[in-house]
């Protein structure tokens, strides 16, 4: 089953040249991961603080491999000091796989 995540997180005040300063070592070791579709950090064009990410992965097993991957572990580190909030959504993607448009209403 495809999984597909979204992630909204915001920074602490001021942060965001620090954070862009490492997390591409992370979206660049993501994306060679087994199980990876899919992986990017979008900075807010409306405000400093706020980022969105976009996961898409082959199965839950690659996310939990990739929760525990050492460079992920160490992204996290780095980032957890200068986060102000962190909401993450895990969606089943199946849909993905069985329709080529969008589902039309009845």
């Amino acid at each position: 089953m495809t999984i597909i995540i979204s992630v909204q997180y915001r920074l602490k005040p001021g942060k965001r040249a620090e954070l862009l300063s490492f997390v591409s070592d992370n979206v660049l070791n993501t994306r060679k991961e087994a199980g990876n579709l899919a992986y990017s950090h979008y900075p807010c064009l409306e405000n400093e603080d706020d980022m969105f990410v976009f996961e898409m992965w082959e199965d839950i097993e690659s996310v939990k491999r990739h929760i525990n991957a050492p460079h992920y572990v160490e992204f996290s580190k780095k980032r957890r000091p200068i986060l102000q909030s962190y909401e993450s959504r895990t969606y089943d993607a199946h849909l993905r796989s069985e329709r080529h448009t969008a589902p039309q209403p009845e």
